[in-house]
């Protein structure tokens, strides 16, 4: 039931969301006030400009008259992490099992172990094949996961938390509609049942950073360029829905009896819209970082890669780009663009020519002083400390889409050397970097 007040329409997740008065603490839901009894005779005038911060007690000013309020309940911290051991994934005995989405047989080992399951569903994502990925990982095209198998126990969870998931207006058939990936997991079933809806929202977030880490961000990689405007080809993030705006959800499957909970709710804020997405295919495991010191470098590079792809902002684009082209250069220091831009050159040229045009282009990116006027002219610092945007500093689409092109082949240079040595440490890979 949707309440539309003064022309501001509340939806029924909006309305039944427990939320804290910023002033006095007490819990409170705007469908409290909102729905109408026989006890009211109008709505509080302009209360829908404060009902989503304070209690209408505290907005009326009349906090004398409540009782004290109760100390609210401590919400539950649910812990997530993945797996140590992956040796067994997978299987090729069971492959077909695995291909066709029979949990129970791909899983086994993994269950055993004592690891849950989540289930994700993908936006802005298209494959006809299932995708196998390391570390348990899975993609299943849509309708390849029949959901409808899995024992969905609504009273295993907070009946306040519960009711929030219902009002959010998502079900269990809306997943079938995307592709899904399946990741083993370790957590207490316990403490997620007894989580509020606010832990079951950071929990979805939790569980979709982690697959960014264990492969979204290099599949990010793969798929997309750096662009001076948004990216048509990046996927959402994993868990959100297109079909409910701004809605998330993840399936959570129980090892032992294979009992599922459903966890939605508006747990991201913003979703990519530009393009359809991507055609994802199956990568070579070979291409993911290894797991020396250089592989967890270059993983953290991807994963500030990603989150570069959705930045809408050129001008913000642009000082990622920079700020992500120094952390590859020195991963463990802060050092001045001077040097930055040395070690860019190693990557980049052999000749000393070419890495003369290098380091004098980089010069003009960065912090670049008029030899006769004194006037700052580098971009970075006409961006950063006086306040220009790029499209102020870079005229034409077609100047600014070559750019950003410069921009990806220095950063996916220097990022495909780092897969390449990913199984070193940083002290092994110094040395090569000091031979190049």
């Amino acid at each position: 039931m949707r309440i539309t007040v003064d022309g501001l329409t509340f939806s029924p997740y909006d309305t039944k969301l427990i939320r804290g008065c910023a002033e006095c603490k007490k819990q409170y839901s705007i469908r409290d006030y909102f729905e109408l009894s026989e006890h009211h005779f109008y709505t509080p005038v302009n209360y829908k400009n404060g009902c989503e911060r304070k209690c209408l007690e505290c907005w009326l000013g009349v906090t004398e008259q409540m009782d004290p309020p109760q100390e609210k309940k401590r919400s539950v911290d649910i812990e997530v992490s993945v797996p140590d051991k992956h040796e067994h994934w997978y299987d090729r005995t069971i492959y077909c099992e695995i291909d066709q989405a029979d949990l129970s047989a791909a899983y086994s080992e993994y269950l055993h172990q004592g690891c849950h399951l989540a289930i994700l569903p993908l936006s802005r994502l298209i494959t006809d094949r299932s995708i196998f990925l390391p570390r348990g990982v899975m993609i299943y095209p849509v309708g390849r996961l029949d959901l409808k198998h899995l024992k969905l126990e609504k009273r295993q969870l907070d009946r306040v938390a519960s009711s929030q998931i219902s009002a959010s207006g998502v079900r269990l058939g809306h997943l079938g509609n995307y592709p899904l990936l399946v990741i083993p997991l370790k957590f207490s079933w316990e403490q997620m049942r007894l989580g509020d809806h606010e832990a079951h929202m950071d929990m979805i977030v939790k569980v979709s950073e982690l697959v960014d880490g264990l492969c979204y961000d290099f599949i990010n990689y793969l798929g997309c360029r750096l662009e001076h405007l948004a990216s048509e080809t990046k996927p959402a993030l994993p868990g959100q829905l297109a079909s409910k705006s701004m809605m998330s959800a993840a399936v959570l499957v129980k090892s032992d009896a294979m009992d599922s909970v459903l966890l939605a709710g508006a747990a991201f804020s913003q979703i990519n819209t530009k393009g359809l997405g991507l055609d994802l295919r199956q990568p070579e495991w070979d291409q993911f970082p290894k797991d020396g010191e250089v592989g967890k470098i270059a993983t953290h590079a991807l994963s500030l890669y990603s989150q570069m792809l959705q930045t809408q902002s050129a001008t913000s684009k642009f000082v990622q780009a920079l700020s992500l082209i120094e952390f590859l250069a020195f991963p463990d220091e802060c050092v001045t663009y001077k040097k930055v831009k040395t070690v860019v050159s190693r990557y980049m040229v052999e000749g000393l020519a070419e890495r003369k045009r290098i380091l004098d282009r980089f010069e003009c990116l960065t912090g670049k002083k008029d030899e006769i006027t004194g006037e700052e002219i580098g971009f970075r610092t006409r961006i950063v400390h006086i306040g220009a945007r790029l499209e102020q500093l870079v005229k034409t689409r077609s100047e600014r889409q070559e750019l950003f092109a410069e921009l990806d082949g220095y950063i996916r240079t220097m990022i495909d050397h780092m897969i390449e040595h990913s199984h070193l440490s940083s002290a092994d890979y110094e040395v090569v970097k000091s031979n190049m």
